[in-house]
C-alpha cells in the first residue's frame, strides 16, 4: 500500500496545485481545510492489510476524524480533549481482547555480547514470539530464542528496548511489528541479518542504522512500524 498510496496522493496534490495556479479552483484553501482526510484514508487503507495492526489503524483514523471535525468547525473547542478518554477506552479493549501474553524470564547471567558497549544482564527471554505492550513505563528485553518467529511491540508514553543479537530467526525470515505512540522502540539485531523496513511516521520517525547486506541467504527481519509522535530505531 505504501508507495501506491503516497504516489496517488502526490499526483492529486500536484494536479490540485496546477489547477490552483490556473485559477480554476482555490486548492490552497481546500487543502488547508481537508488535509486531515489524508490521515483518515491512510488509517482505512491499513485496515485492509493482512499484517497491519488494526488497533493502531483505528487510532490513526480517530486522530484524522478529530482533526477534520476541528478544521471544518464541527468541534469548536480543542478536539483532543476527547482524544485521551477515547484512547484509554481503545487501549483497554485492545489489552482485554487482542493482546497476547508477554513472557519474560529473568536471569542474573550475562547475555551474549557482539561488541556493543551495552550489555543486558537481566530480562532474558527464550520465547519464540514477542508480544509486548507498554504504557507509561519501560521494558528492556534480551531475547535469545533460537527459533525467533517475530511478534509485536507496542508502546504508549513509554519505551521498549529489544535485544535480538543472540537470537536466530525461524526459517530465515520473520515479521516484527513496532508501534510507538508518544514513545520509543529500539531494536538491536545481529550484524549478519538483513533488515527490511516499511511503515508510516506521523509526526514521528524511523531510523535504521543496520549495515546493508546483499547476501541472498542472509536471515531477513521484516519490520513494519507506525510512529505517531514517537520513534522506532533499529541498529
Amino acid at each position: 500500500m505504501g508507495r501506491y498510496f503516497w504516489g496517488i496522493i502526490l499526483i492529486l496534490l500536484g494536479v490540485g496545485f496546477l489547477m490552483d495556479q490556473a485559477n480554476m479552483i482555490e486548492f490552497t484553501e481546500i487543502i488547508s481545510t481537508y488535509w486531515p482526510s489524508i490521515i483518515i484514508i491512510l488509517g482505512i487503507s491499513g485496515l485492509f492489510e493482512k499484517r497491519s495492526n488494526k488497533f493502531w489503524n483505528l487510532i490513526v483514523i480517530l486522530v484524522g476524524i478529530l482533526l477534520q471535525l476541528n478544521r471544518t468547525g464541527y468541534l469548536e473547542y480543542n478536539a483532543f480533549r476527547l482524544f485521551w478518554p477515547i484512547i484509554l477506552i481503545l487501549v483497554g479493549i485492545n489489552i482485554i481482547f487482542f493482546s497476547g501474553k508477554s513472557t519474560v524470564i529473568y536471569s542474573e547471567s550475562s547475555s551474549h555480547n557482539t561488541g556493543s558497549k551495552k550489555k543486558f544482564t537481566n530480562n532474558v527471554s527464550f520465547e519464540d514470539n514477542v508480544n509486548h505492550f507498554i504504557m507509561l513505563s519501560g521494558l528492556e528485553s534480551n531475547n535469545q530464542s533460537q527459533e525467533f518467529k517475530g511478534g509485536k511491540l507496542s508502546t504508549i508514553l513509554g519505551g521498549i528496548e529489544l535485544d535480538l543479537r543472540a537470537a536466530k530467526l525461524y526459517e530465515n525470515e520473520v515479521y516484527l511489528e513496532a508501534n510507538a505512540f508518544l514513545g520509543g522502540i529500539e531494536i538491536h539485531v545481529p550484524s549478519h541479518w538483513r533488515v527490511e523496513v516499511s511503515g508510516t511516521p506521523i509526526l514521528g520517525g524511523m531510523s535504521n542504522s543496520t549495515k546493508p547486506n546483499s547476501d541472498p541467504d542472509a536471515p531477513v527481519l521484516r519490520v513494519r512500524y507506525l510512529a505517531i509522535l514517537g520513534g522506532v530505531e533499529i541498529n
